[in-house]
């Protein structure tokens, strides 16, 4: 991470200025984009292949749709336990299911729908795909109060960007989430603070003190709901606090993570075309630590899509959990169209 030693003078965000013509969204999405930091674009993966993923979820965690008690076998925490035979567990109450490889989310990932909506807010097309993670958050239930408690992580709003004064300006980097089925408020849907973009710099030195990593909870009265239908595309600028909500519905709330980040990120990190424009950029929960963390590689990224890899150098490889994802015992990588060639850096753009 670098940075200038005079932060205060340094503007608190990067957010580009549009020069490019739009060719998926609207001109008011992008509006709305620019004034929100977030964006909901409807219809964007079909009913089928948004069937077929959450079938793949479902069956990956265990669980049935007509047998609730399936819902929650899962308990353990996936960041700090560990199965009796050494395995780490592939699902718990926080919601994240540790499956970053199945074909029904490569599709997801090569869709040329996903890959324009990212295309038109990043103002270009060479963009490179991550390999995240779905979820299942099964209902609030009293019968079972482990379910009830998410964890650290999730139980409030977070950063997954720093956003401290020393590392300003943030980077733009977008994330997005596939909702899989309808999602209303009280399924758990994601929650943001809009508009967070612009008034970053304003609120930190007002603030005072704090970590860059760590959200006040202060900011949780100003989240709003995300609500989104079954295909809907949910976007979201990193910089945003940004967390899912209690699911005090009937069913579980299932989707997919997907993102992409731009092959060439100088315009996007203020200048330095190595900087991490994330997390999920550098592959790692470290990526700013003290030290320069830089960018995976486009060899780096290559490697996650061929050898199955997760999104983070941290995560747990699929042979160190109880089973692979269904029906890929095989273990070989996701077949890739022209699209998918591109975005996992096997071709140039």
């Amino acid at each position: 991470p670098k940075k200038s030693t005079n932060a205060m003078a340094e503007p608190a965000v990067v957010f580009p200025c549009r020069t490019w013509p739009l060719k998926t969204l609207t001109e008011e999405q992008y509006s709305a984009w620019e004034q929100n930091g977030y964006l909901v674009v409807p219809d964007v993966i079909s009913p089928t292949l948004c069937r077929r993923t959450a079938d793949a979820i479902y069956a990956f965690v265990g669980a049935t749709r007509d047998e609730r008690e399936s819902w929650y076998r899962n308990t353990l925490d996936i960041y700090t336990d560990t199965l009796p035979d050494g395995k780490k567990p592939h699902h718990g109450p926080c919601g994240m299911v540790q499956m970053s490889h199945h074909e029904t989310l490569w599709a997801i990932r090569q869709e040329p729908r996903v890959h324009g909506v990212f295309a038109d807010l990043y103002g270009t097309e060479a963009l490179y795909v991550t390999t995240d993670r779905a979820h299942f958050k099964a209902p609030e239930d009293p019968a079972f109060p482990a379910w009830s408690d998410p964890g650290e992580v999730h139980r409030n709003l977070h950063w997954d960007i720093e956003t401290s004064e020393a590392q300003w300006p943030v980077p733009f980097a977008i994330q997005g989430i596939v909702y899989l089925e309808d999602t209303p408020p009280e399924l758990g849907s994601l929650r943001v603070v809009p508009g967070f973009h612009h008034r970053l710099g304003e609120w930190s030195k007002s603030f005072g003190e704090r970590s860059g990593r760590e959200c006040p909870l202060e900011l949780i009265d100003e989240a709003i709901h995300v609500p989104g239908s079954a295909g809907s595309l949910v976007l979201w600028l990193s910089v945003l606090p940004h967390g899912p909500s209690r699911n005090i519905g009937r069913v579980p709330r299932v989707s997919a993570y997907v993102a992409m980040l731009p092959v060439d990120a100088a315009k996007y990190t203020g200048g330095d075309p190595e900087m991490a424009l994330s997390m999920a950029d550098a592959g790692t929960l470290a990526y700013d630590s003290p030290g320069a963390v830089q960018r995976l590689s486009r060899e780096q990224r290559l490697l996650r899509w061929k050898e199955r890899r997760p999104l983070l150098d941290e995560d747990p490889l699929e042979h160190e959990l109880p089973h692979a994802p269904p029906d890929e015992e095989h273990g070989r990588p996701a077949e890739l169209t022209e699209l998918g060639q591109k975005l996992v850096g096997l071709e140039p753009w």
